[in-house]
C-alpha cells in the first residue's frame, strides 16, 4: 500500500507517535507523495482533526469560491489553513469549502497545543481537506479509500 514500508492500514495501530492519522472523514480523492486530499460528502462528519501531536503555529484564513470541492478548479475556494509545528516537521492541514459550504471553522489559536485526533476546526457540508506530509513518512492510503477522522492511518514515519 505505501511505496516504501509495505505494511497495509490494518496492521497498523494509529495510537504511535510514528503514524500520522486522518484529519478528515470521507474518501481519499488524491494521495501523492506529499499530500493528500480528502472529499467530505454531505453525510459524512465535518470536523478536523490533527493528524500529528504539535503546537499549531500558523492560521491563514482566505477568501475564495464555492465550486464542488471535488473538482480541481476547487484551488480557488475559500479556505483555512491550519500549519501545526510537530516532532516531524511542519504539517499543513488545508480546510476547503465546498459548493454547499459558506463557513469553516477554526477552533484552535497560533501558539496552542494539540494533540494527534484532537478536532481542530469544522467545515459546514460537503467539502475537502488536503495535508501535507512530513519528508520522513511515507504515505498508505491510495486515491478511492475511505478514512476516519482521528482513526484511520494514512502515513507512517520511516
Amino acid at each position: 500500500m505505501n511505496m516504501k514500508g509495505k505494511r497495509s492500514i490494518q496492521s497498523v495501530s494509529s495510537s504511535s507517535d510514528e503514524v500520522m492519522v486522518s484529519p478528515a472523514s470521507g474518501k481519499v480523492m488524491l494521495a501523492t507523495e506529499r499530500s493528500i486530499s480528502i472529499f467530505m460528502p454531505l453525510h459524512s462528519p465535518h470536523v478536523t482533526v490533527a493528524p500529528l501531536s504539535g503546537i499549531i503555529k500558523q492560521i491563514k484564513y482566505e477568501e475564495g469560491g464555492f465550486k464542488p470541492a471535488f473538482l480541481r478548479r476547487s484551488a480557488s475556494n475559500r479556505r483555512n489553513t491550519i500549519e501545526i509545528s510537530t516532532d516531524f516537521g511542519d504539517i499543513r492541514v488545508i480546510q476547503i469549502a465546498g459548493f454547499f459550504t459558506r463557513k469553516i471553522i477554526c477552533y484552535v489559536n497560533e501558539g496552542q497545543s494539540v494533540e494527534k485526533g484532537e478536532i481542530i476546526g469544522k467545515i459546514c457540508f460537503g467539502s475537502r481537506v488536503d495535508v501535507c506530509i512530513p519528508p520522513n513518512f511515507n504515505v498508505i492510503v491510495r486515491e478511492g479509500e475511505r478514512v476516519k477522522h482521528g482513526k484511520t492511518p494514512i502515513a507512517l514515519k520511516y
